[in-house]
């Protein structure tokens, strides 16, 4: 009978030969002969790991960590299992526990500023890869995931700086050009953004997100049925994203489909229940269907969770302005430009306020506040045109009608 070390060897000839049904067979029968042997428990999370069966790959790495601590390998597989089982924590503790003992590997900075990322710690997570740059300058992970990092904090130049450093190494990268268009977009370049979302696509037609963020650079720039299509390229590739679904909502909801637009929503809702958007977009329906207190109900439930959401404090101004309720939509109006200054349509808001009451002058710096943000807000150049009608100012009424079409 063949000893425990002779299993082994063979075990590793198999692996190194990529047998790895062999190698994981022999690993198993060390390991049950001798639960404690490091190597065998290391050597069989590799073989798990190569075949995606990540939970299985789990208690060999804890037990292999537990019994010896003295390997960062170790601890940066164990990390690496818990990334991809969605414990960004323990990913976490384990990548520290790695970094301790060799703090000079790129890959190790990288993944614990990836886990940084997934719990929302940008600031670290920027540290993180900034120390995985320092060791290799050209580590297009690193400086990809910075870009993440980046845009979530609002600071899309320096993402967009960020992927373009990526695309100098790496300029086939079909997730850097969809960095790139989501950087591009946040900054209201969105020609440039339809363009690196295409480039993305180009590299990789199966990028769900790459159709999505088309998606919604084409809703922007109210290429309705441009916007429609991509959605459902992304939803032919993923049809469980909630993001895909949120942006048909939007879709159907600006072209007052709006039995189609409450499904999408709930679609997006049953797939993402915490989806502010979807219930926001969902309210914005029912006011348009001028069902008020459907429409207060969702903003409420929002405000109640989230109360600087923007939206939803826009969303009550126009159901109070549909109920004449004036000094109540513009104290949400306030409320929402409060939270996001430069949110076109609160000022255009606001503009309908003091137009439904006649104080002209107030509602045209409503009006020209909106457009000095949105050019092309139809409402604000139709309300505008409304109120120069009604001094009489005709020339300047038809000018505005223009713009509005």
């Amino acid at each position: 009978m063949k000893n425990i070390a002779a299993i082994f060897n063979e075990a590793l000839s198999a692996l190194n030969a990529r047998d790895l049904k062999k190698a994981e067979e022999g690993f198993r029968r060390v390991i049950k002969s001798e639960p404690s042997h490091v190597p065998a428990l290391n050597l069989l999370t590799i073989v798990l790991v190569n075949t995606n069966r990540f939970a299985e790959a789990e208690p060999f790495i804890a037990r292999a960590v537990k019994l010896n601590q003295g390997s960062d390998v170790s601890f940066y597989n164990y990390g690496l299992i818990a990334k991809q089982l969605g414990k960004p924590a323990l990913a976490h503790e384990q990548f520290t526990r790695a970094l301790r003992l060799n703090p000079n590997v790129r890959e190790s900075w990288n993944n614990r500023g990836v886990a940084c990322n997934d719990l929302g710690q940008y600031e670290a997570a920027i540290s993180d890869f900034d120390r995985s740059i320092a060791l290799d300058p050209n580590y297009a992970d690193a400086h990809a995931n910075k870009g993440k990092s980046l845009l979530e904090l609002g600071r899309h130049a320096e993402a967009l700086a960020a992927y373009d450093r990526v695309l100098s190494v790496r300029p086939e990268l079909a997730e850097a050009w969809l960095g790139r268009g989501t950087a591009l977009a946040r900054g209201g370049r969105r020609d440039e953004a339809l363009a690196a979302y295409d480039r993305a696509l180009s590299i990789r037609g199966d990028l769900a997100e790459g159709w999505i963020g088309r998606g919604n650079v084409l809703y922007e720039l109210r290429r309705y049925a441009d916007a429609d299509a991509s959605y459902d390229r992304a939803l032919g590739i993923a049809p469980e994203s909630a993001a895909a679904w949120l942006g048909r909502g939007n879709v159907n909801a600006d072209l007052k489909r709006y039995d189609e637009a409450l499904t999408a929503y709930g679609k997006a809702l049953a797939i993402k229940p915490d989806s502010i958007q979807a219930v926001v977009g969902r309210g914005n329906v029912f006011t348009a269907l001028k069902r008020h207190d459907d429409a207060l109900a969702l903003y409420d439930a929002v405000l109640s969770s989230k109360a600087n959401s923007a939206e939803a404090w826009l969303g009550r101004g126009n159901v109070f302005l549909d109920l004449r309720r004036h000094d109540d939509a513009l104290a949400a109006y306030d409320k929402a430009l409060s939270i996001a200054p430069d949110r076109a349509e609160a000022w255009l808001g606001r503009g309908n306020v003091f137009a439904d009451v006649k104080r002209y002058g107030e509602a045209l710096d409503g009006y020209d506040k909106a457009l000095s943000i949105r050019s092309d807000l139809a409402e604000a150049w139709f309300g505008r045109g409304n109120i120069f009608a009604d001094l009489r100012r005709h020339d300047d009424a038809f000018a505005a009608f223009d713009r509005a079409f």
